[in-house]
């Protein structure tokens, strides 16, 4: 048995100025709401938030994955964790039109987004051993 009902994990990653990413798309805000919103619908002991680094679909972002079920939240707003607190942690239904179920698609993105990535930092790392 598990200590909480769920534990959910919220990306908090902040990359370099004009690559996307969950922080610069607002997830301390809606990582704020969460709680918040736990709290007041008497969840807060119930589900453990733990903000953590990149998800890899940062183009999506704010990303969410609740576990023990696994559900990744994708493109979330403050105004979204009412919902998800009482449909997903109270009643155990995930919302679907905020759930990303396209799993190899979510694979080829998270892919993609990590290639994209490591080749900026290495064309940074290049330009600054030009100089």
């Amino acid at each position: 048995m598990e200590p909480f009902r769920y534990h959910v994990f919220v990306c908090t990653q902040q990359k370099p100025e004009g690559t996307p990413c969950c922080s610069a798309a607002g997830s301390a805000n809606l990582l704020d709401a969460l709680q918040c919103e736990l709290r007041k619908q008497g969840l807060f002991n119930d589900v453990q938030v733990t903000s953590c680094g990149c998800l890899g679909i940062c183009d999506s972002g704010p990303d969410m994955i609740t576990y023990p079920d696994g559900v990744w939240y994708c493109g979330l707003k403050p105004e979204h964790m009412e919902e998800i607190v009482r449909s997903h942690f109270r009643e155990g239904r995930p919302v679907g039109r905020l759930e990303r179920r396209d799993l190899a698609a979510m694979k080829a993105e998270i892919i993609d987004h990590r290639d994209r990535y490591l080749a900026s930092l290495k064309a940074k790392e290049l330009a600054g051993a030009a100089k």
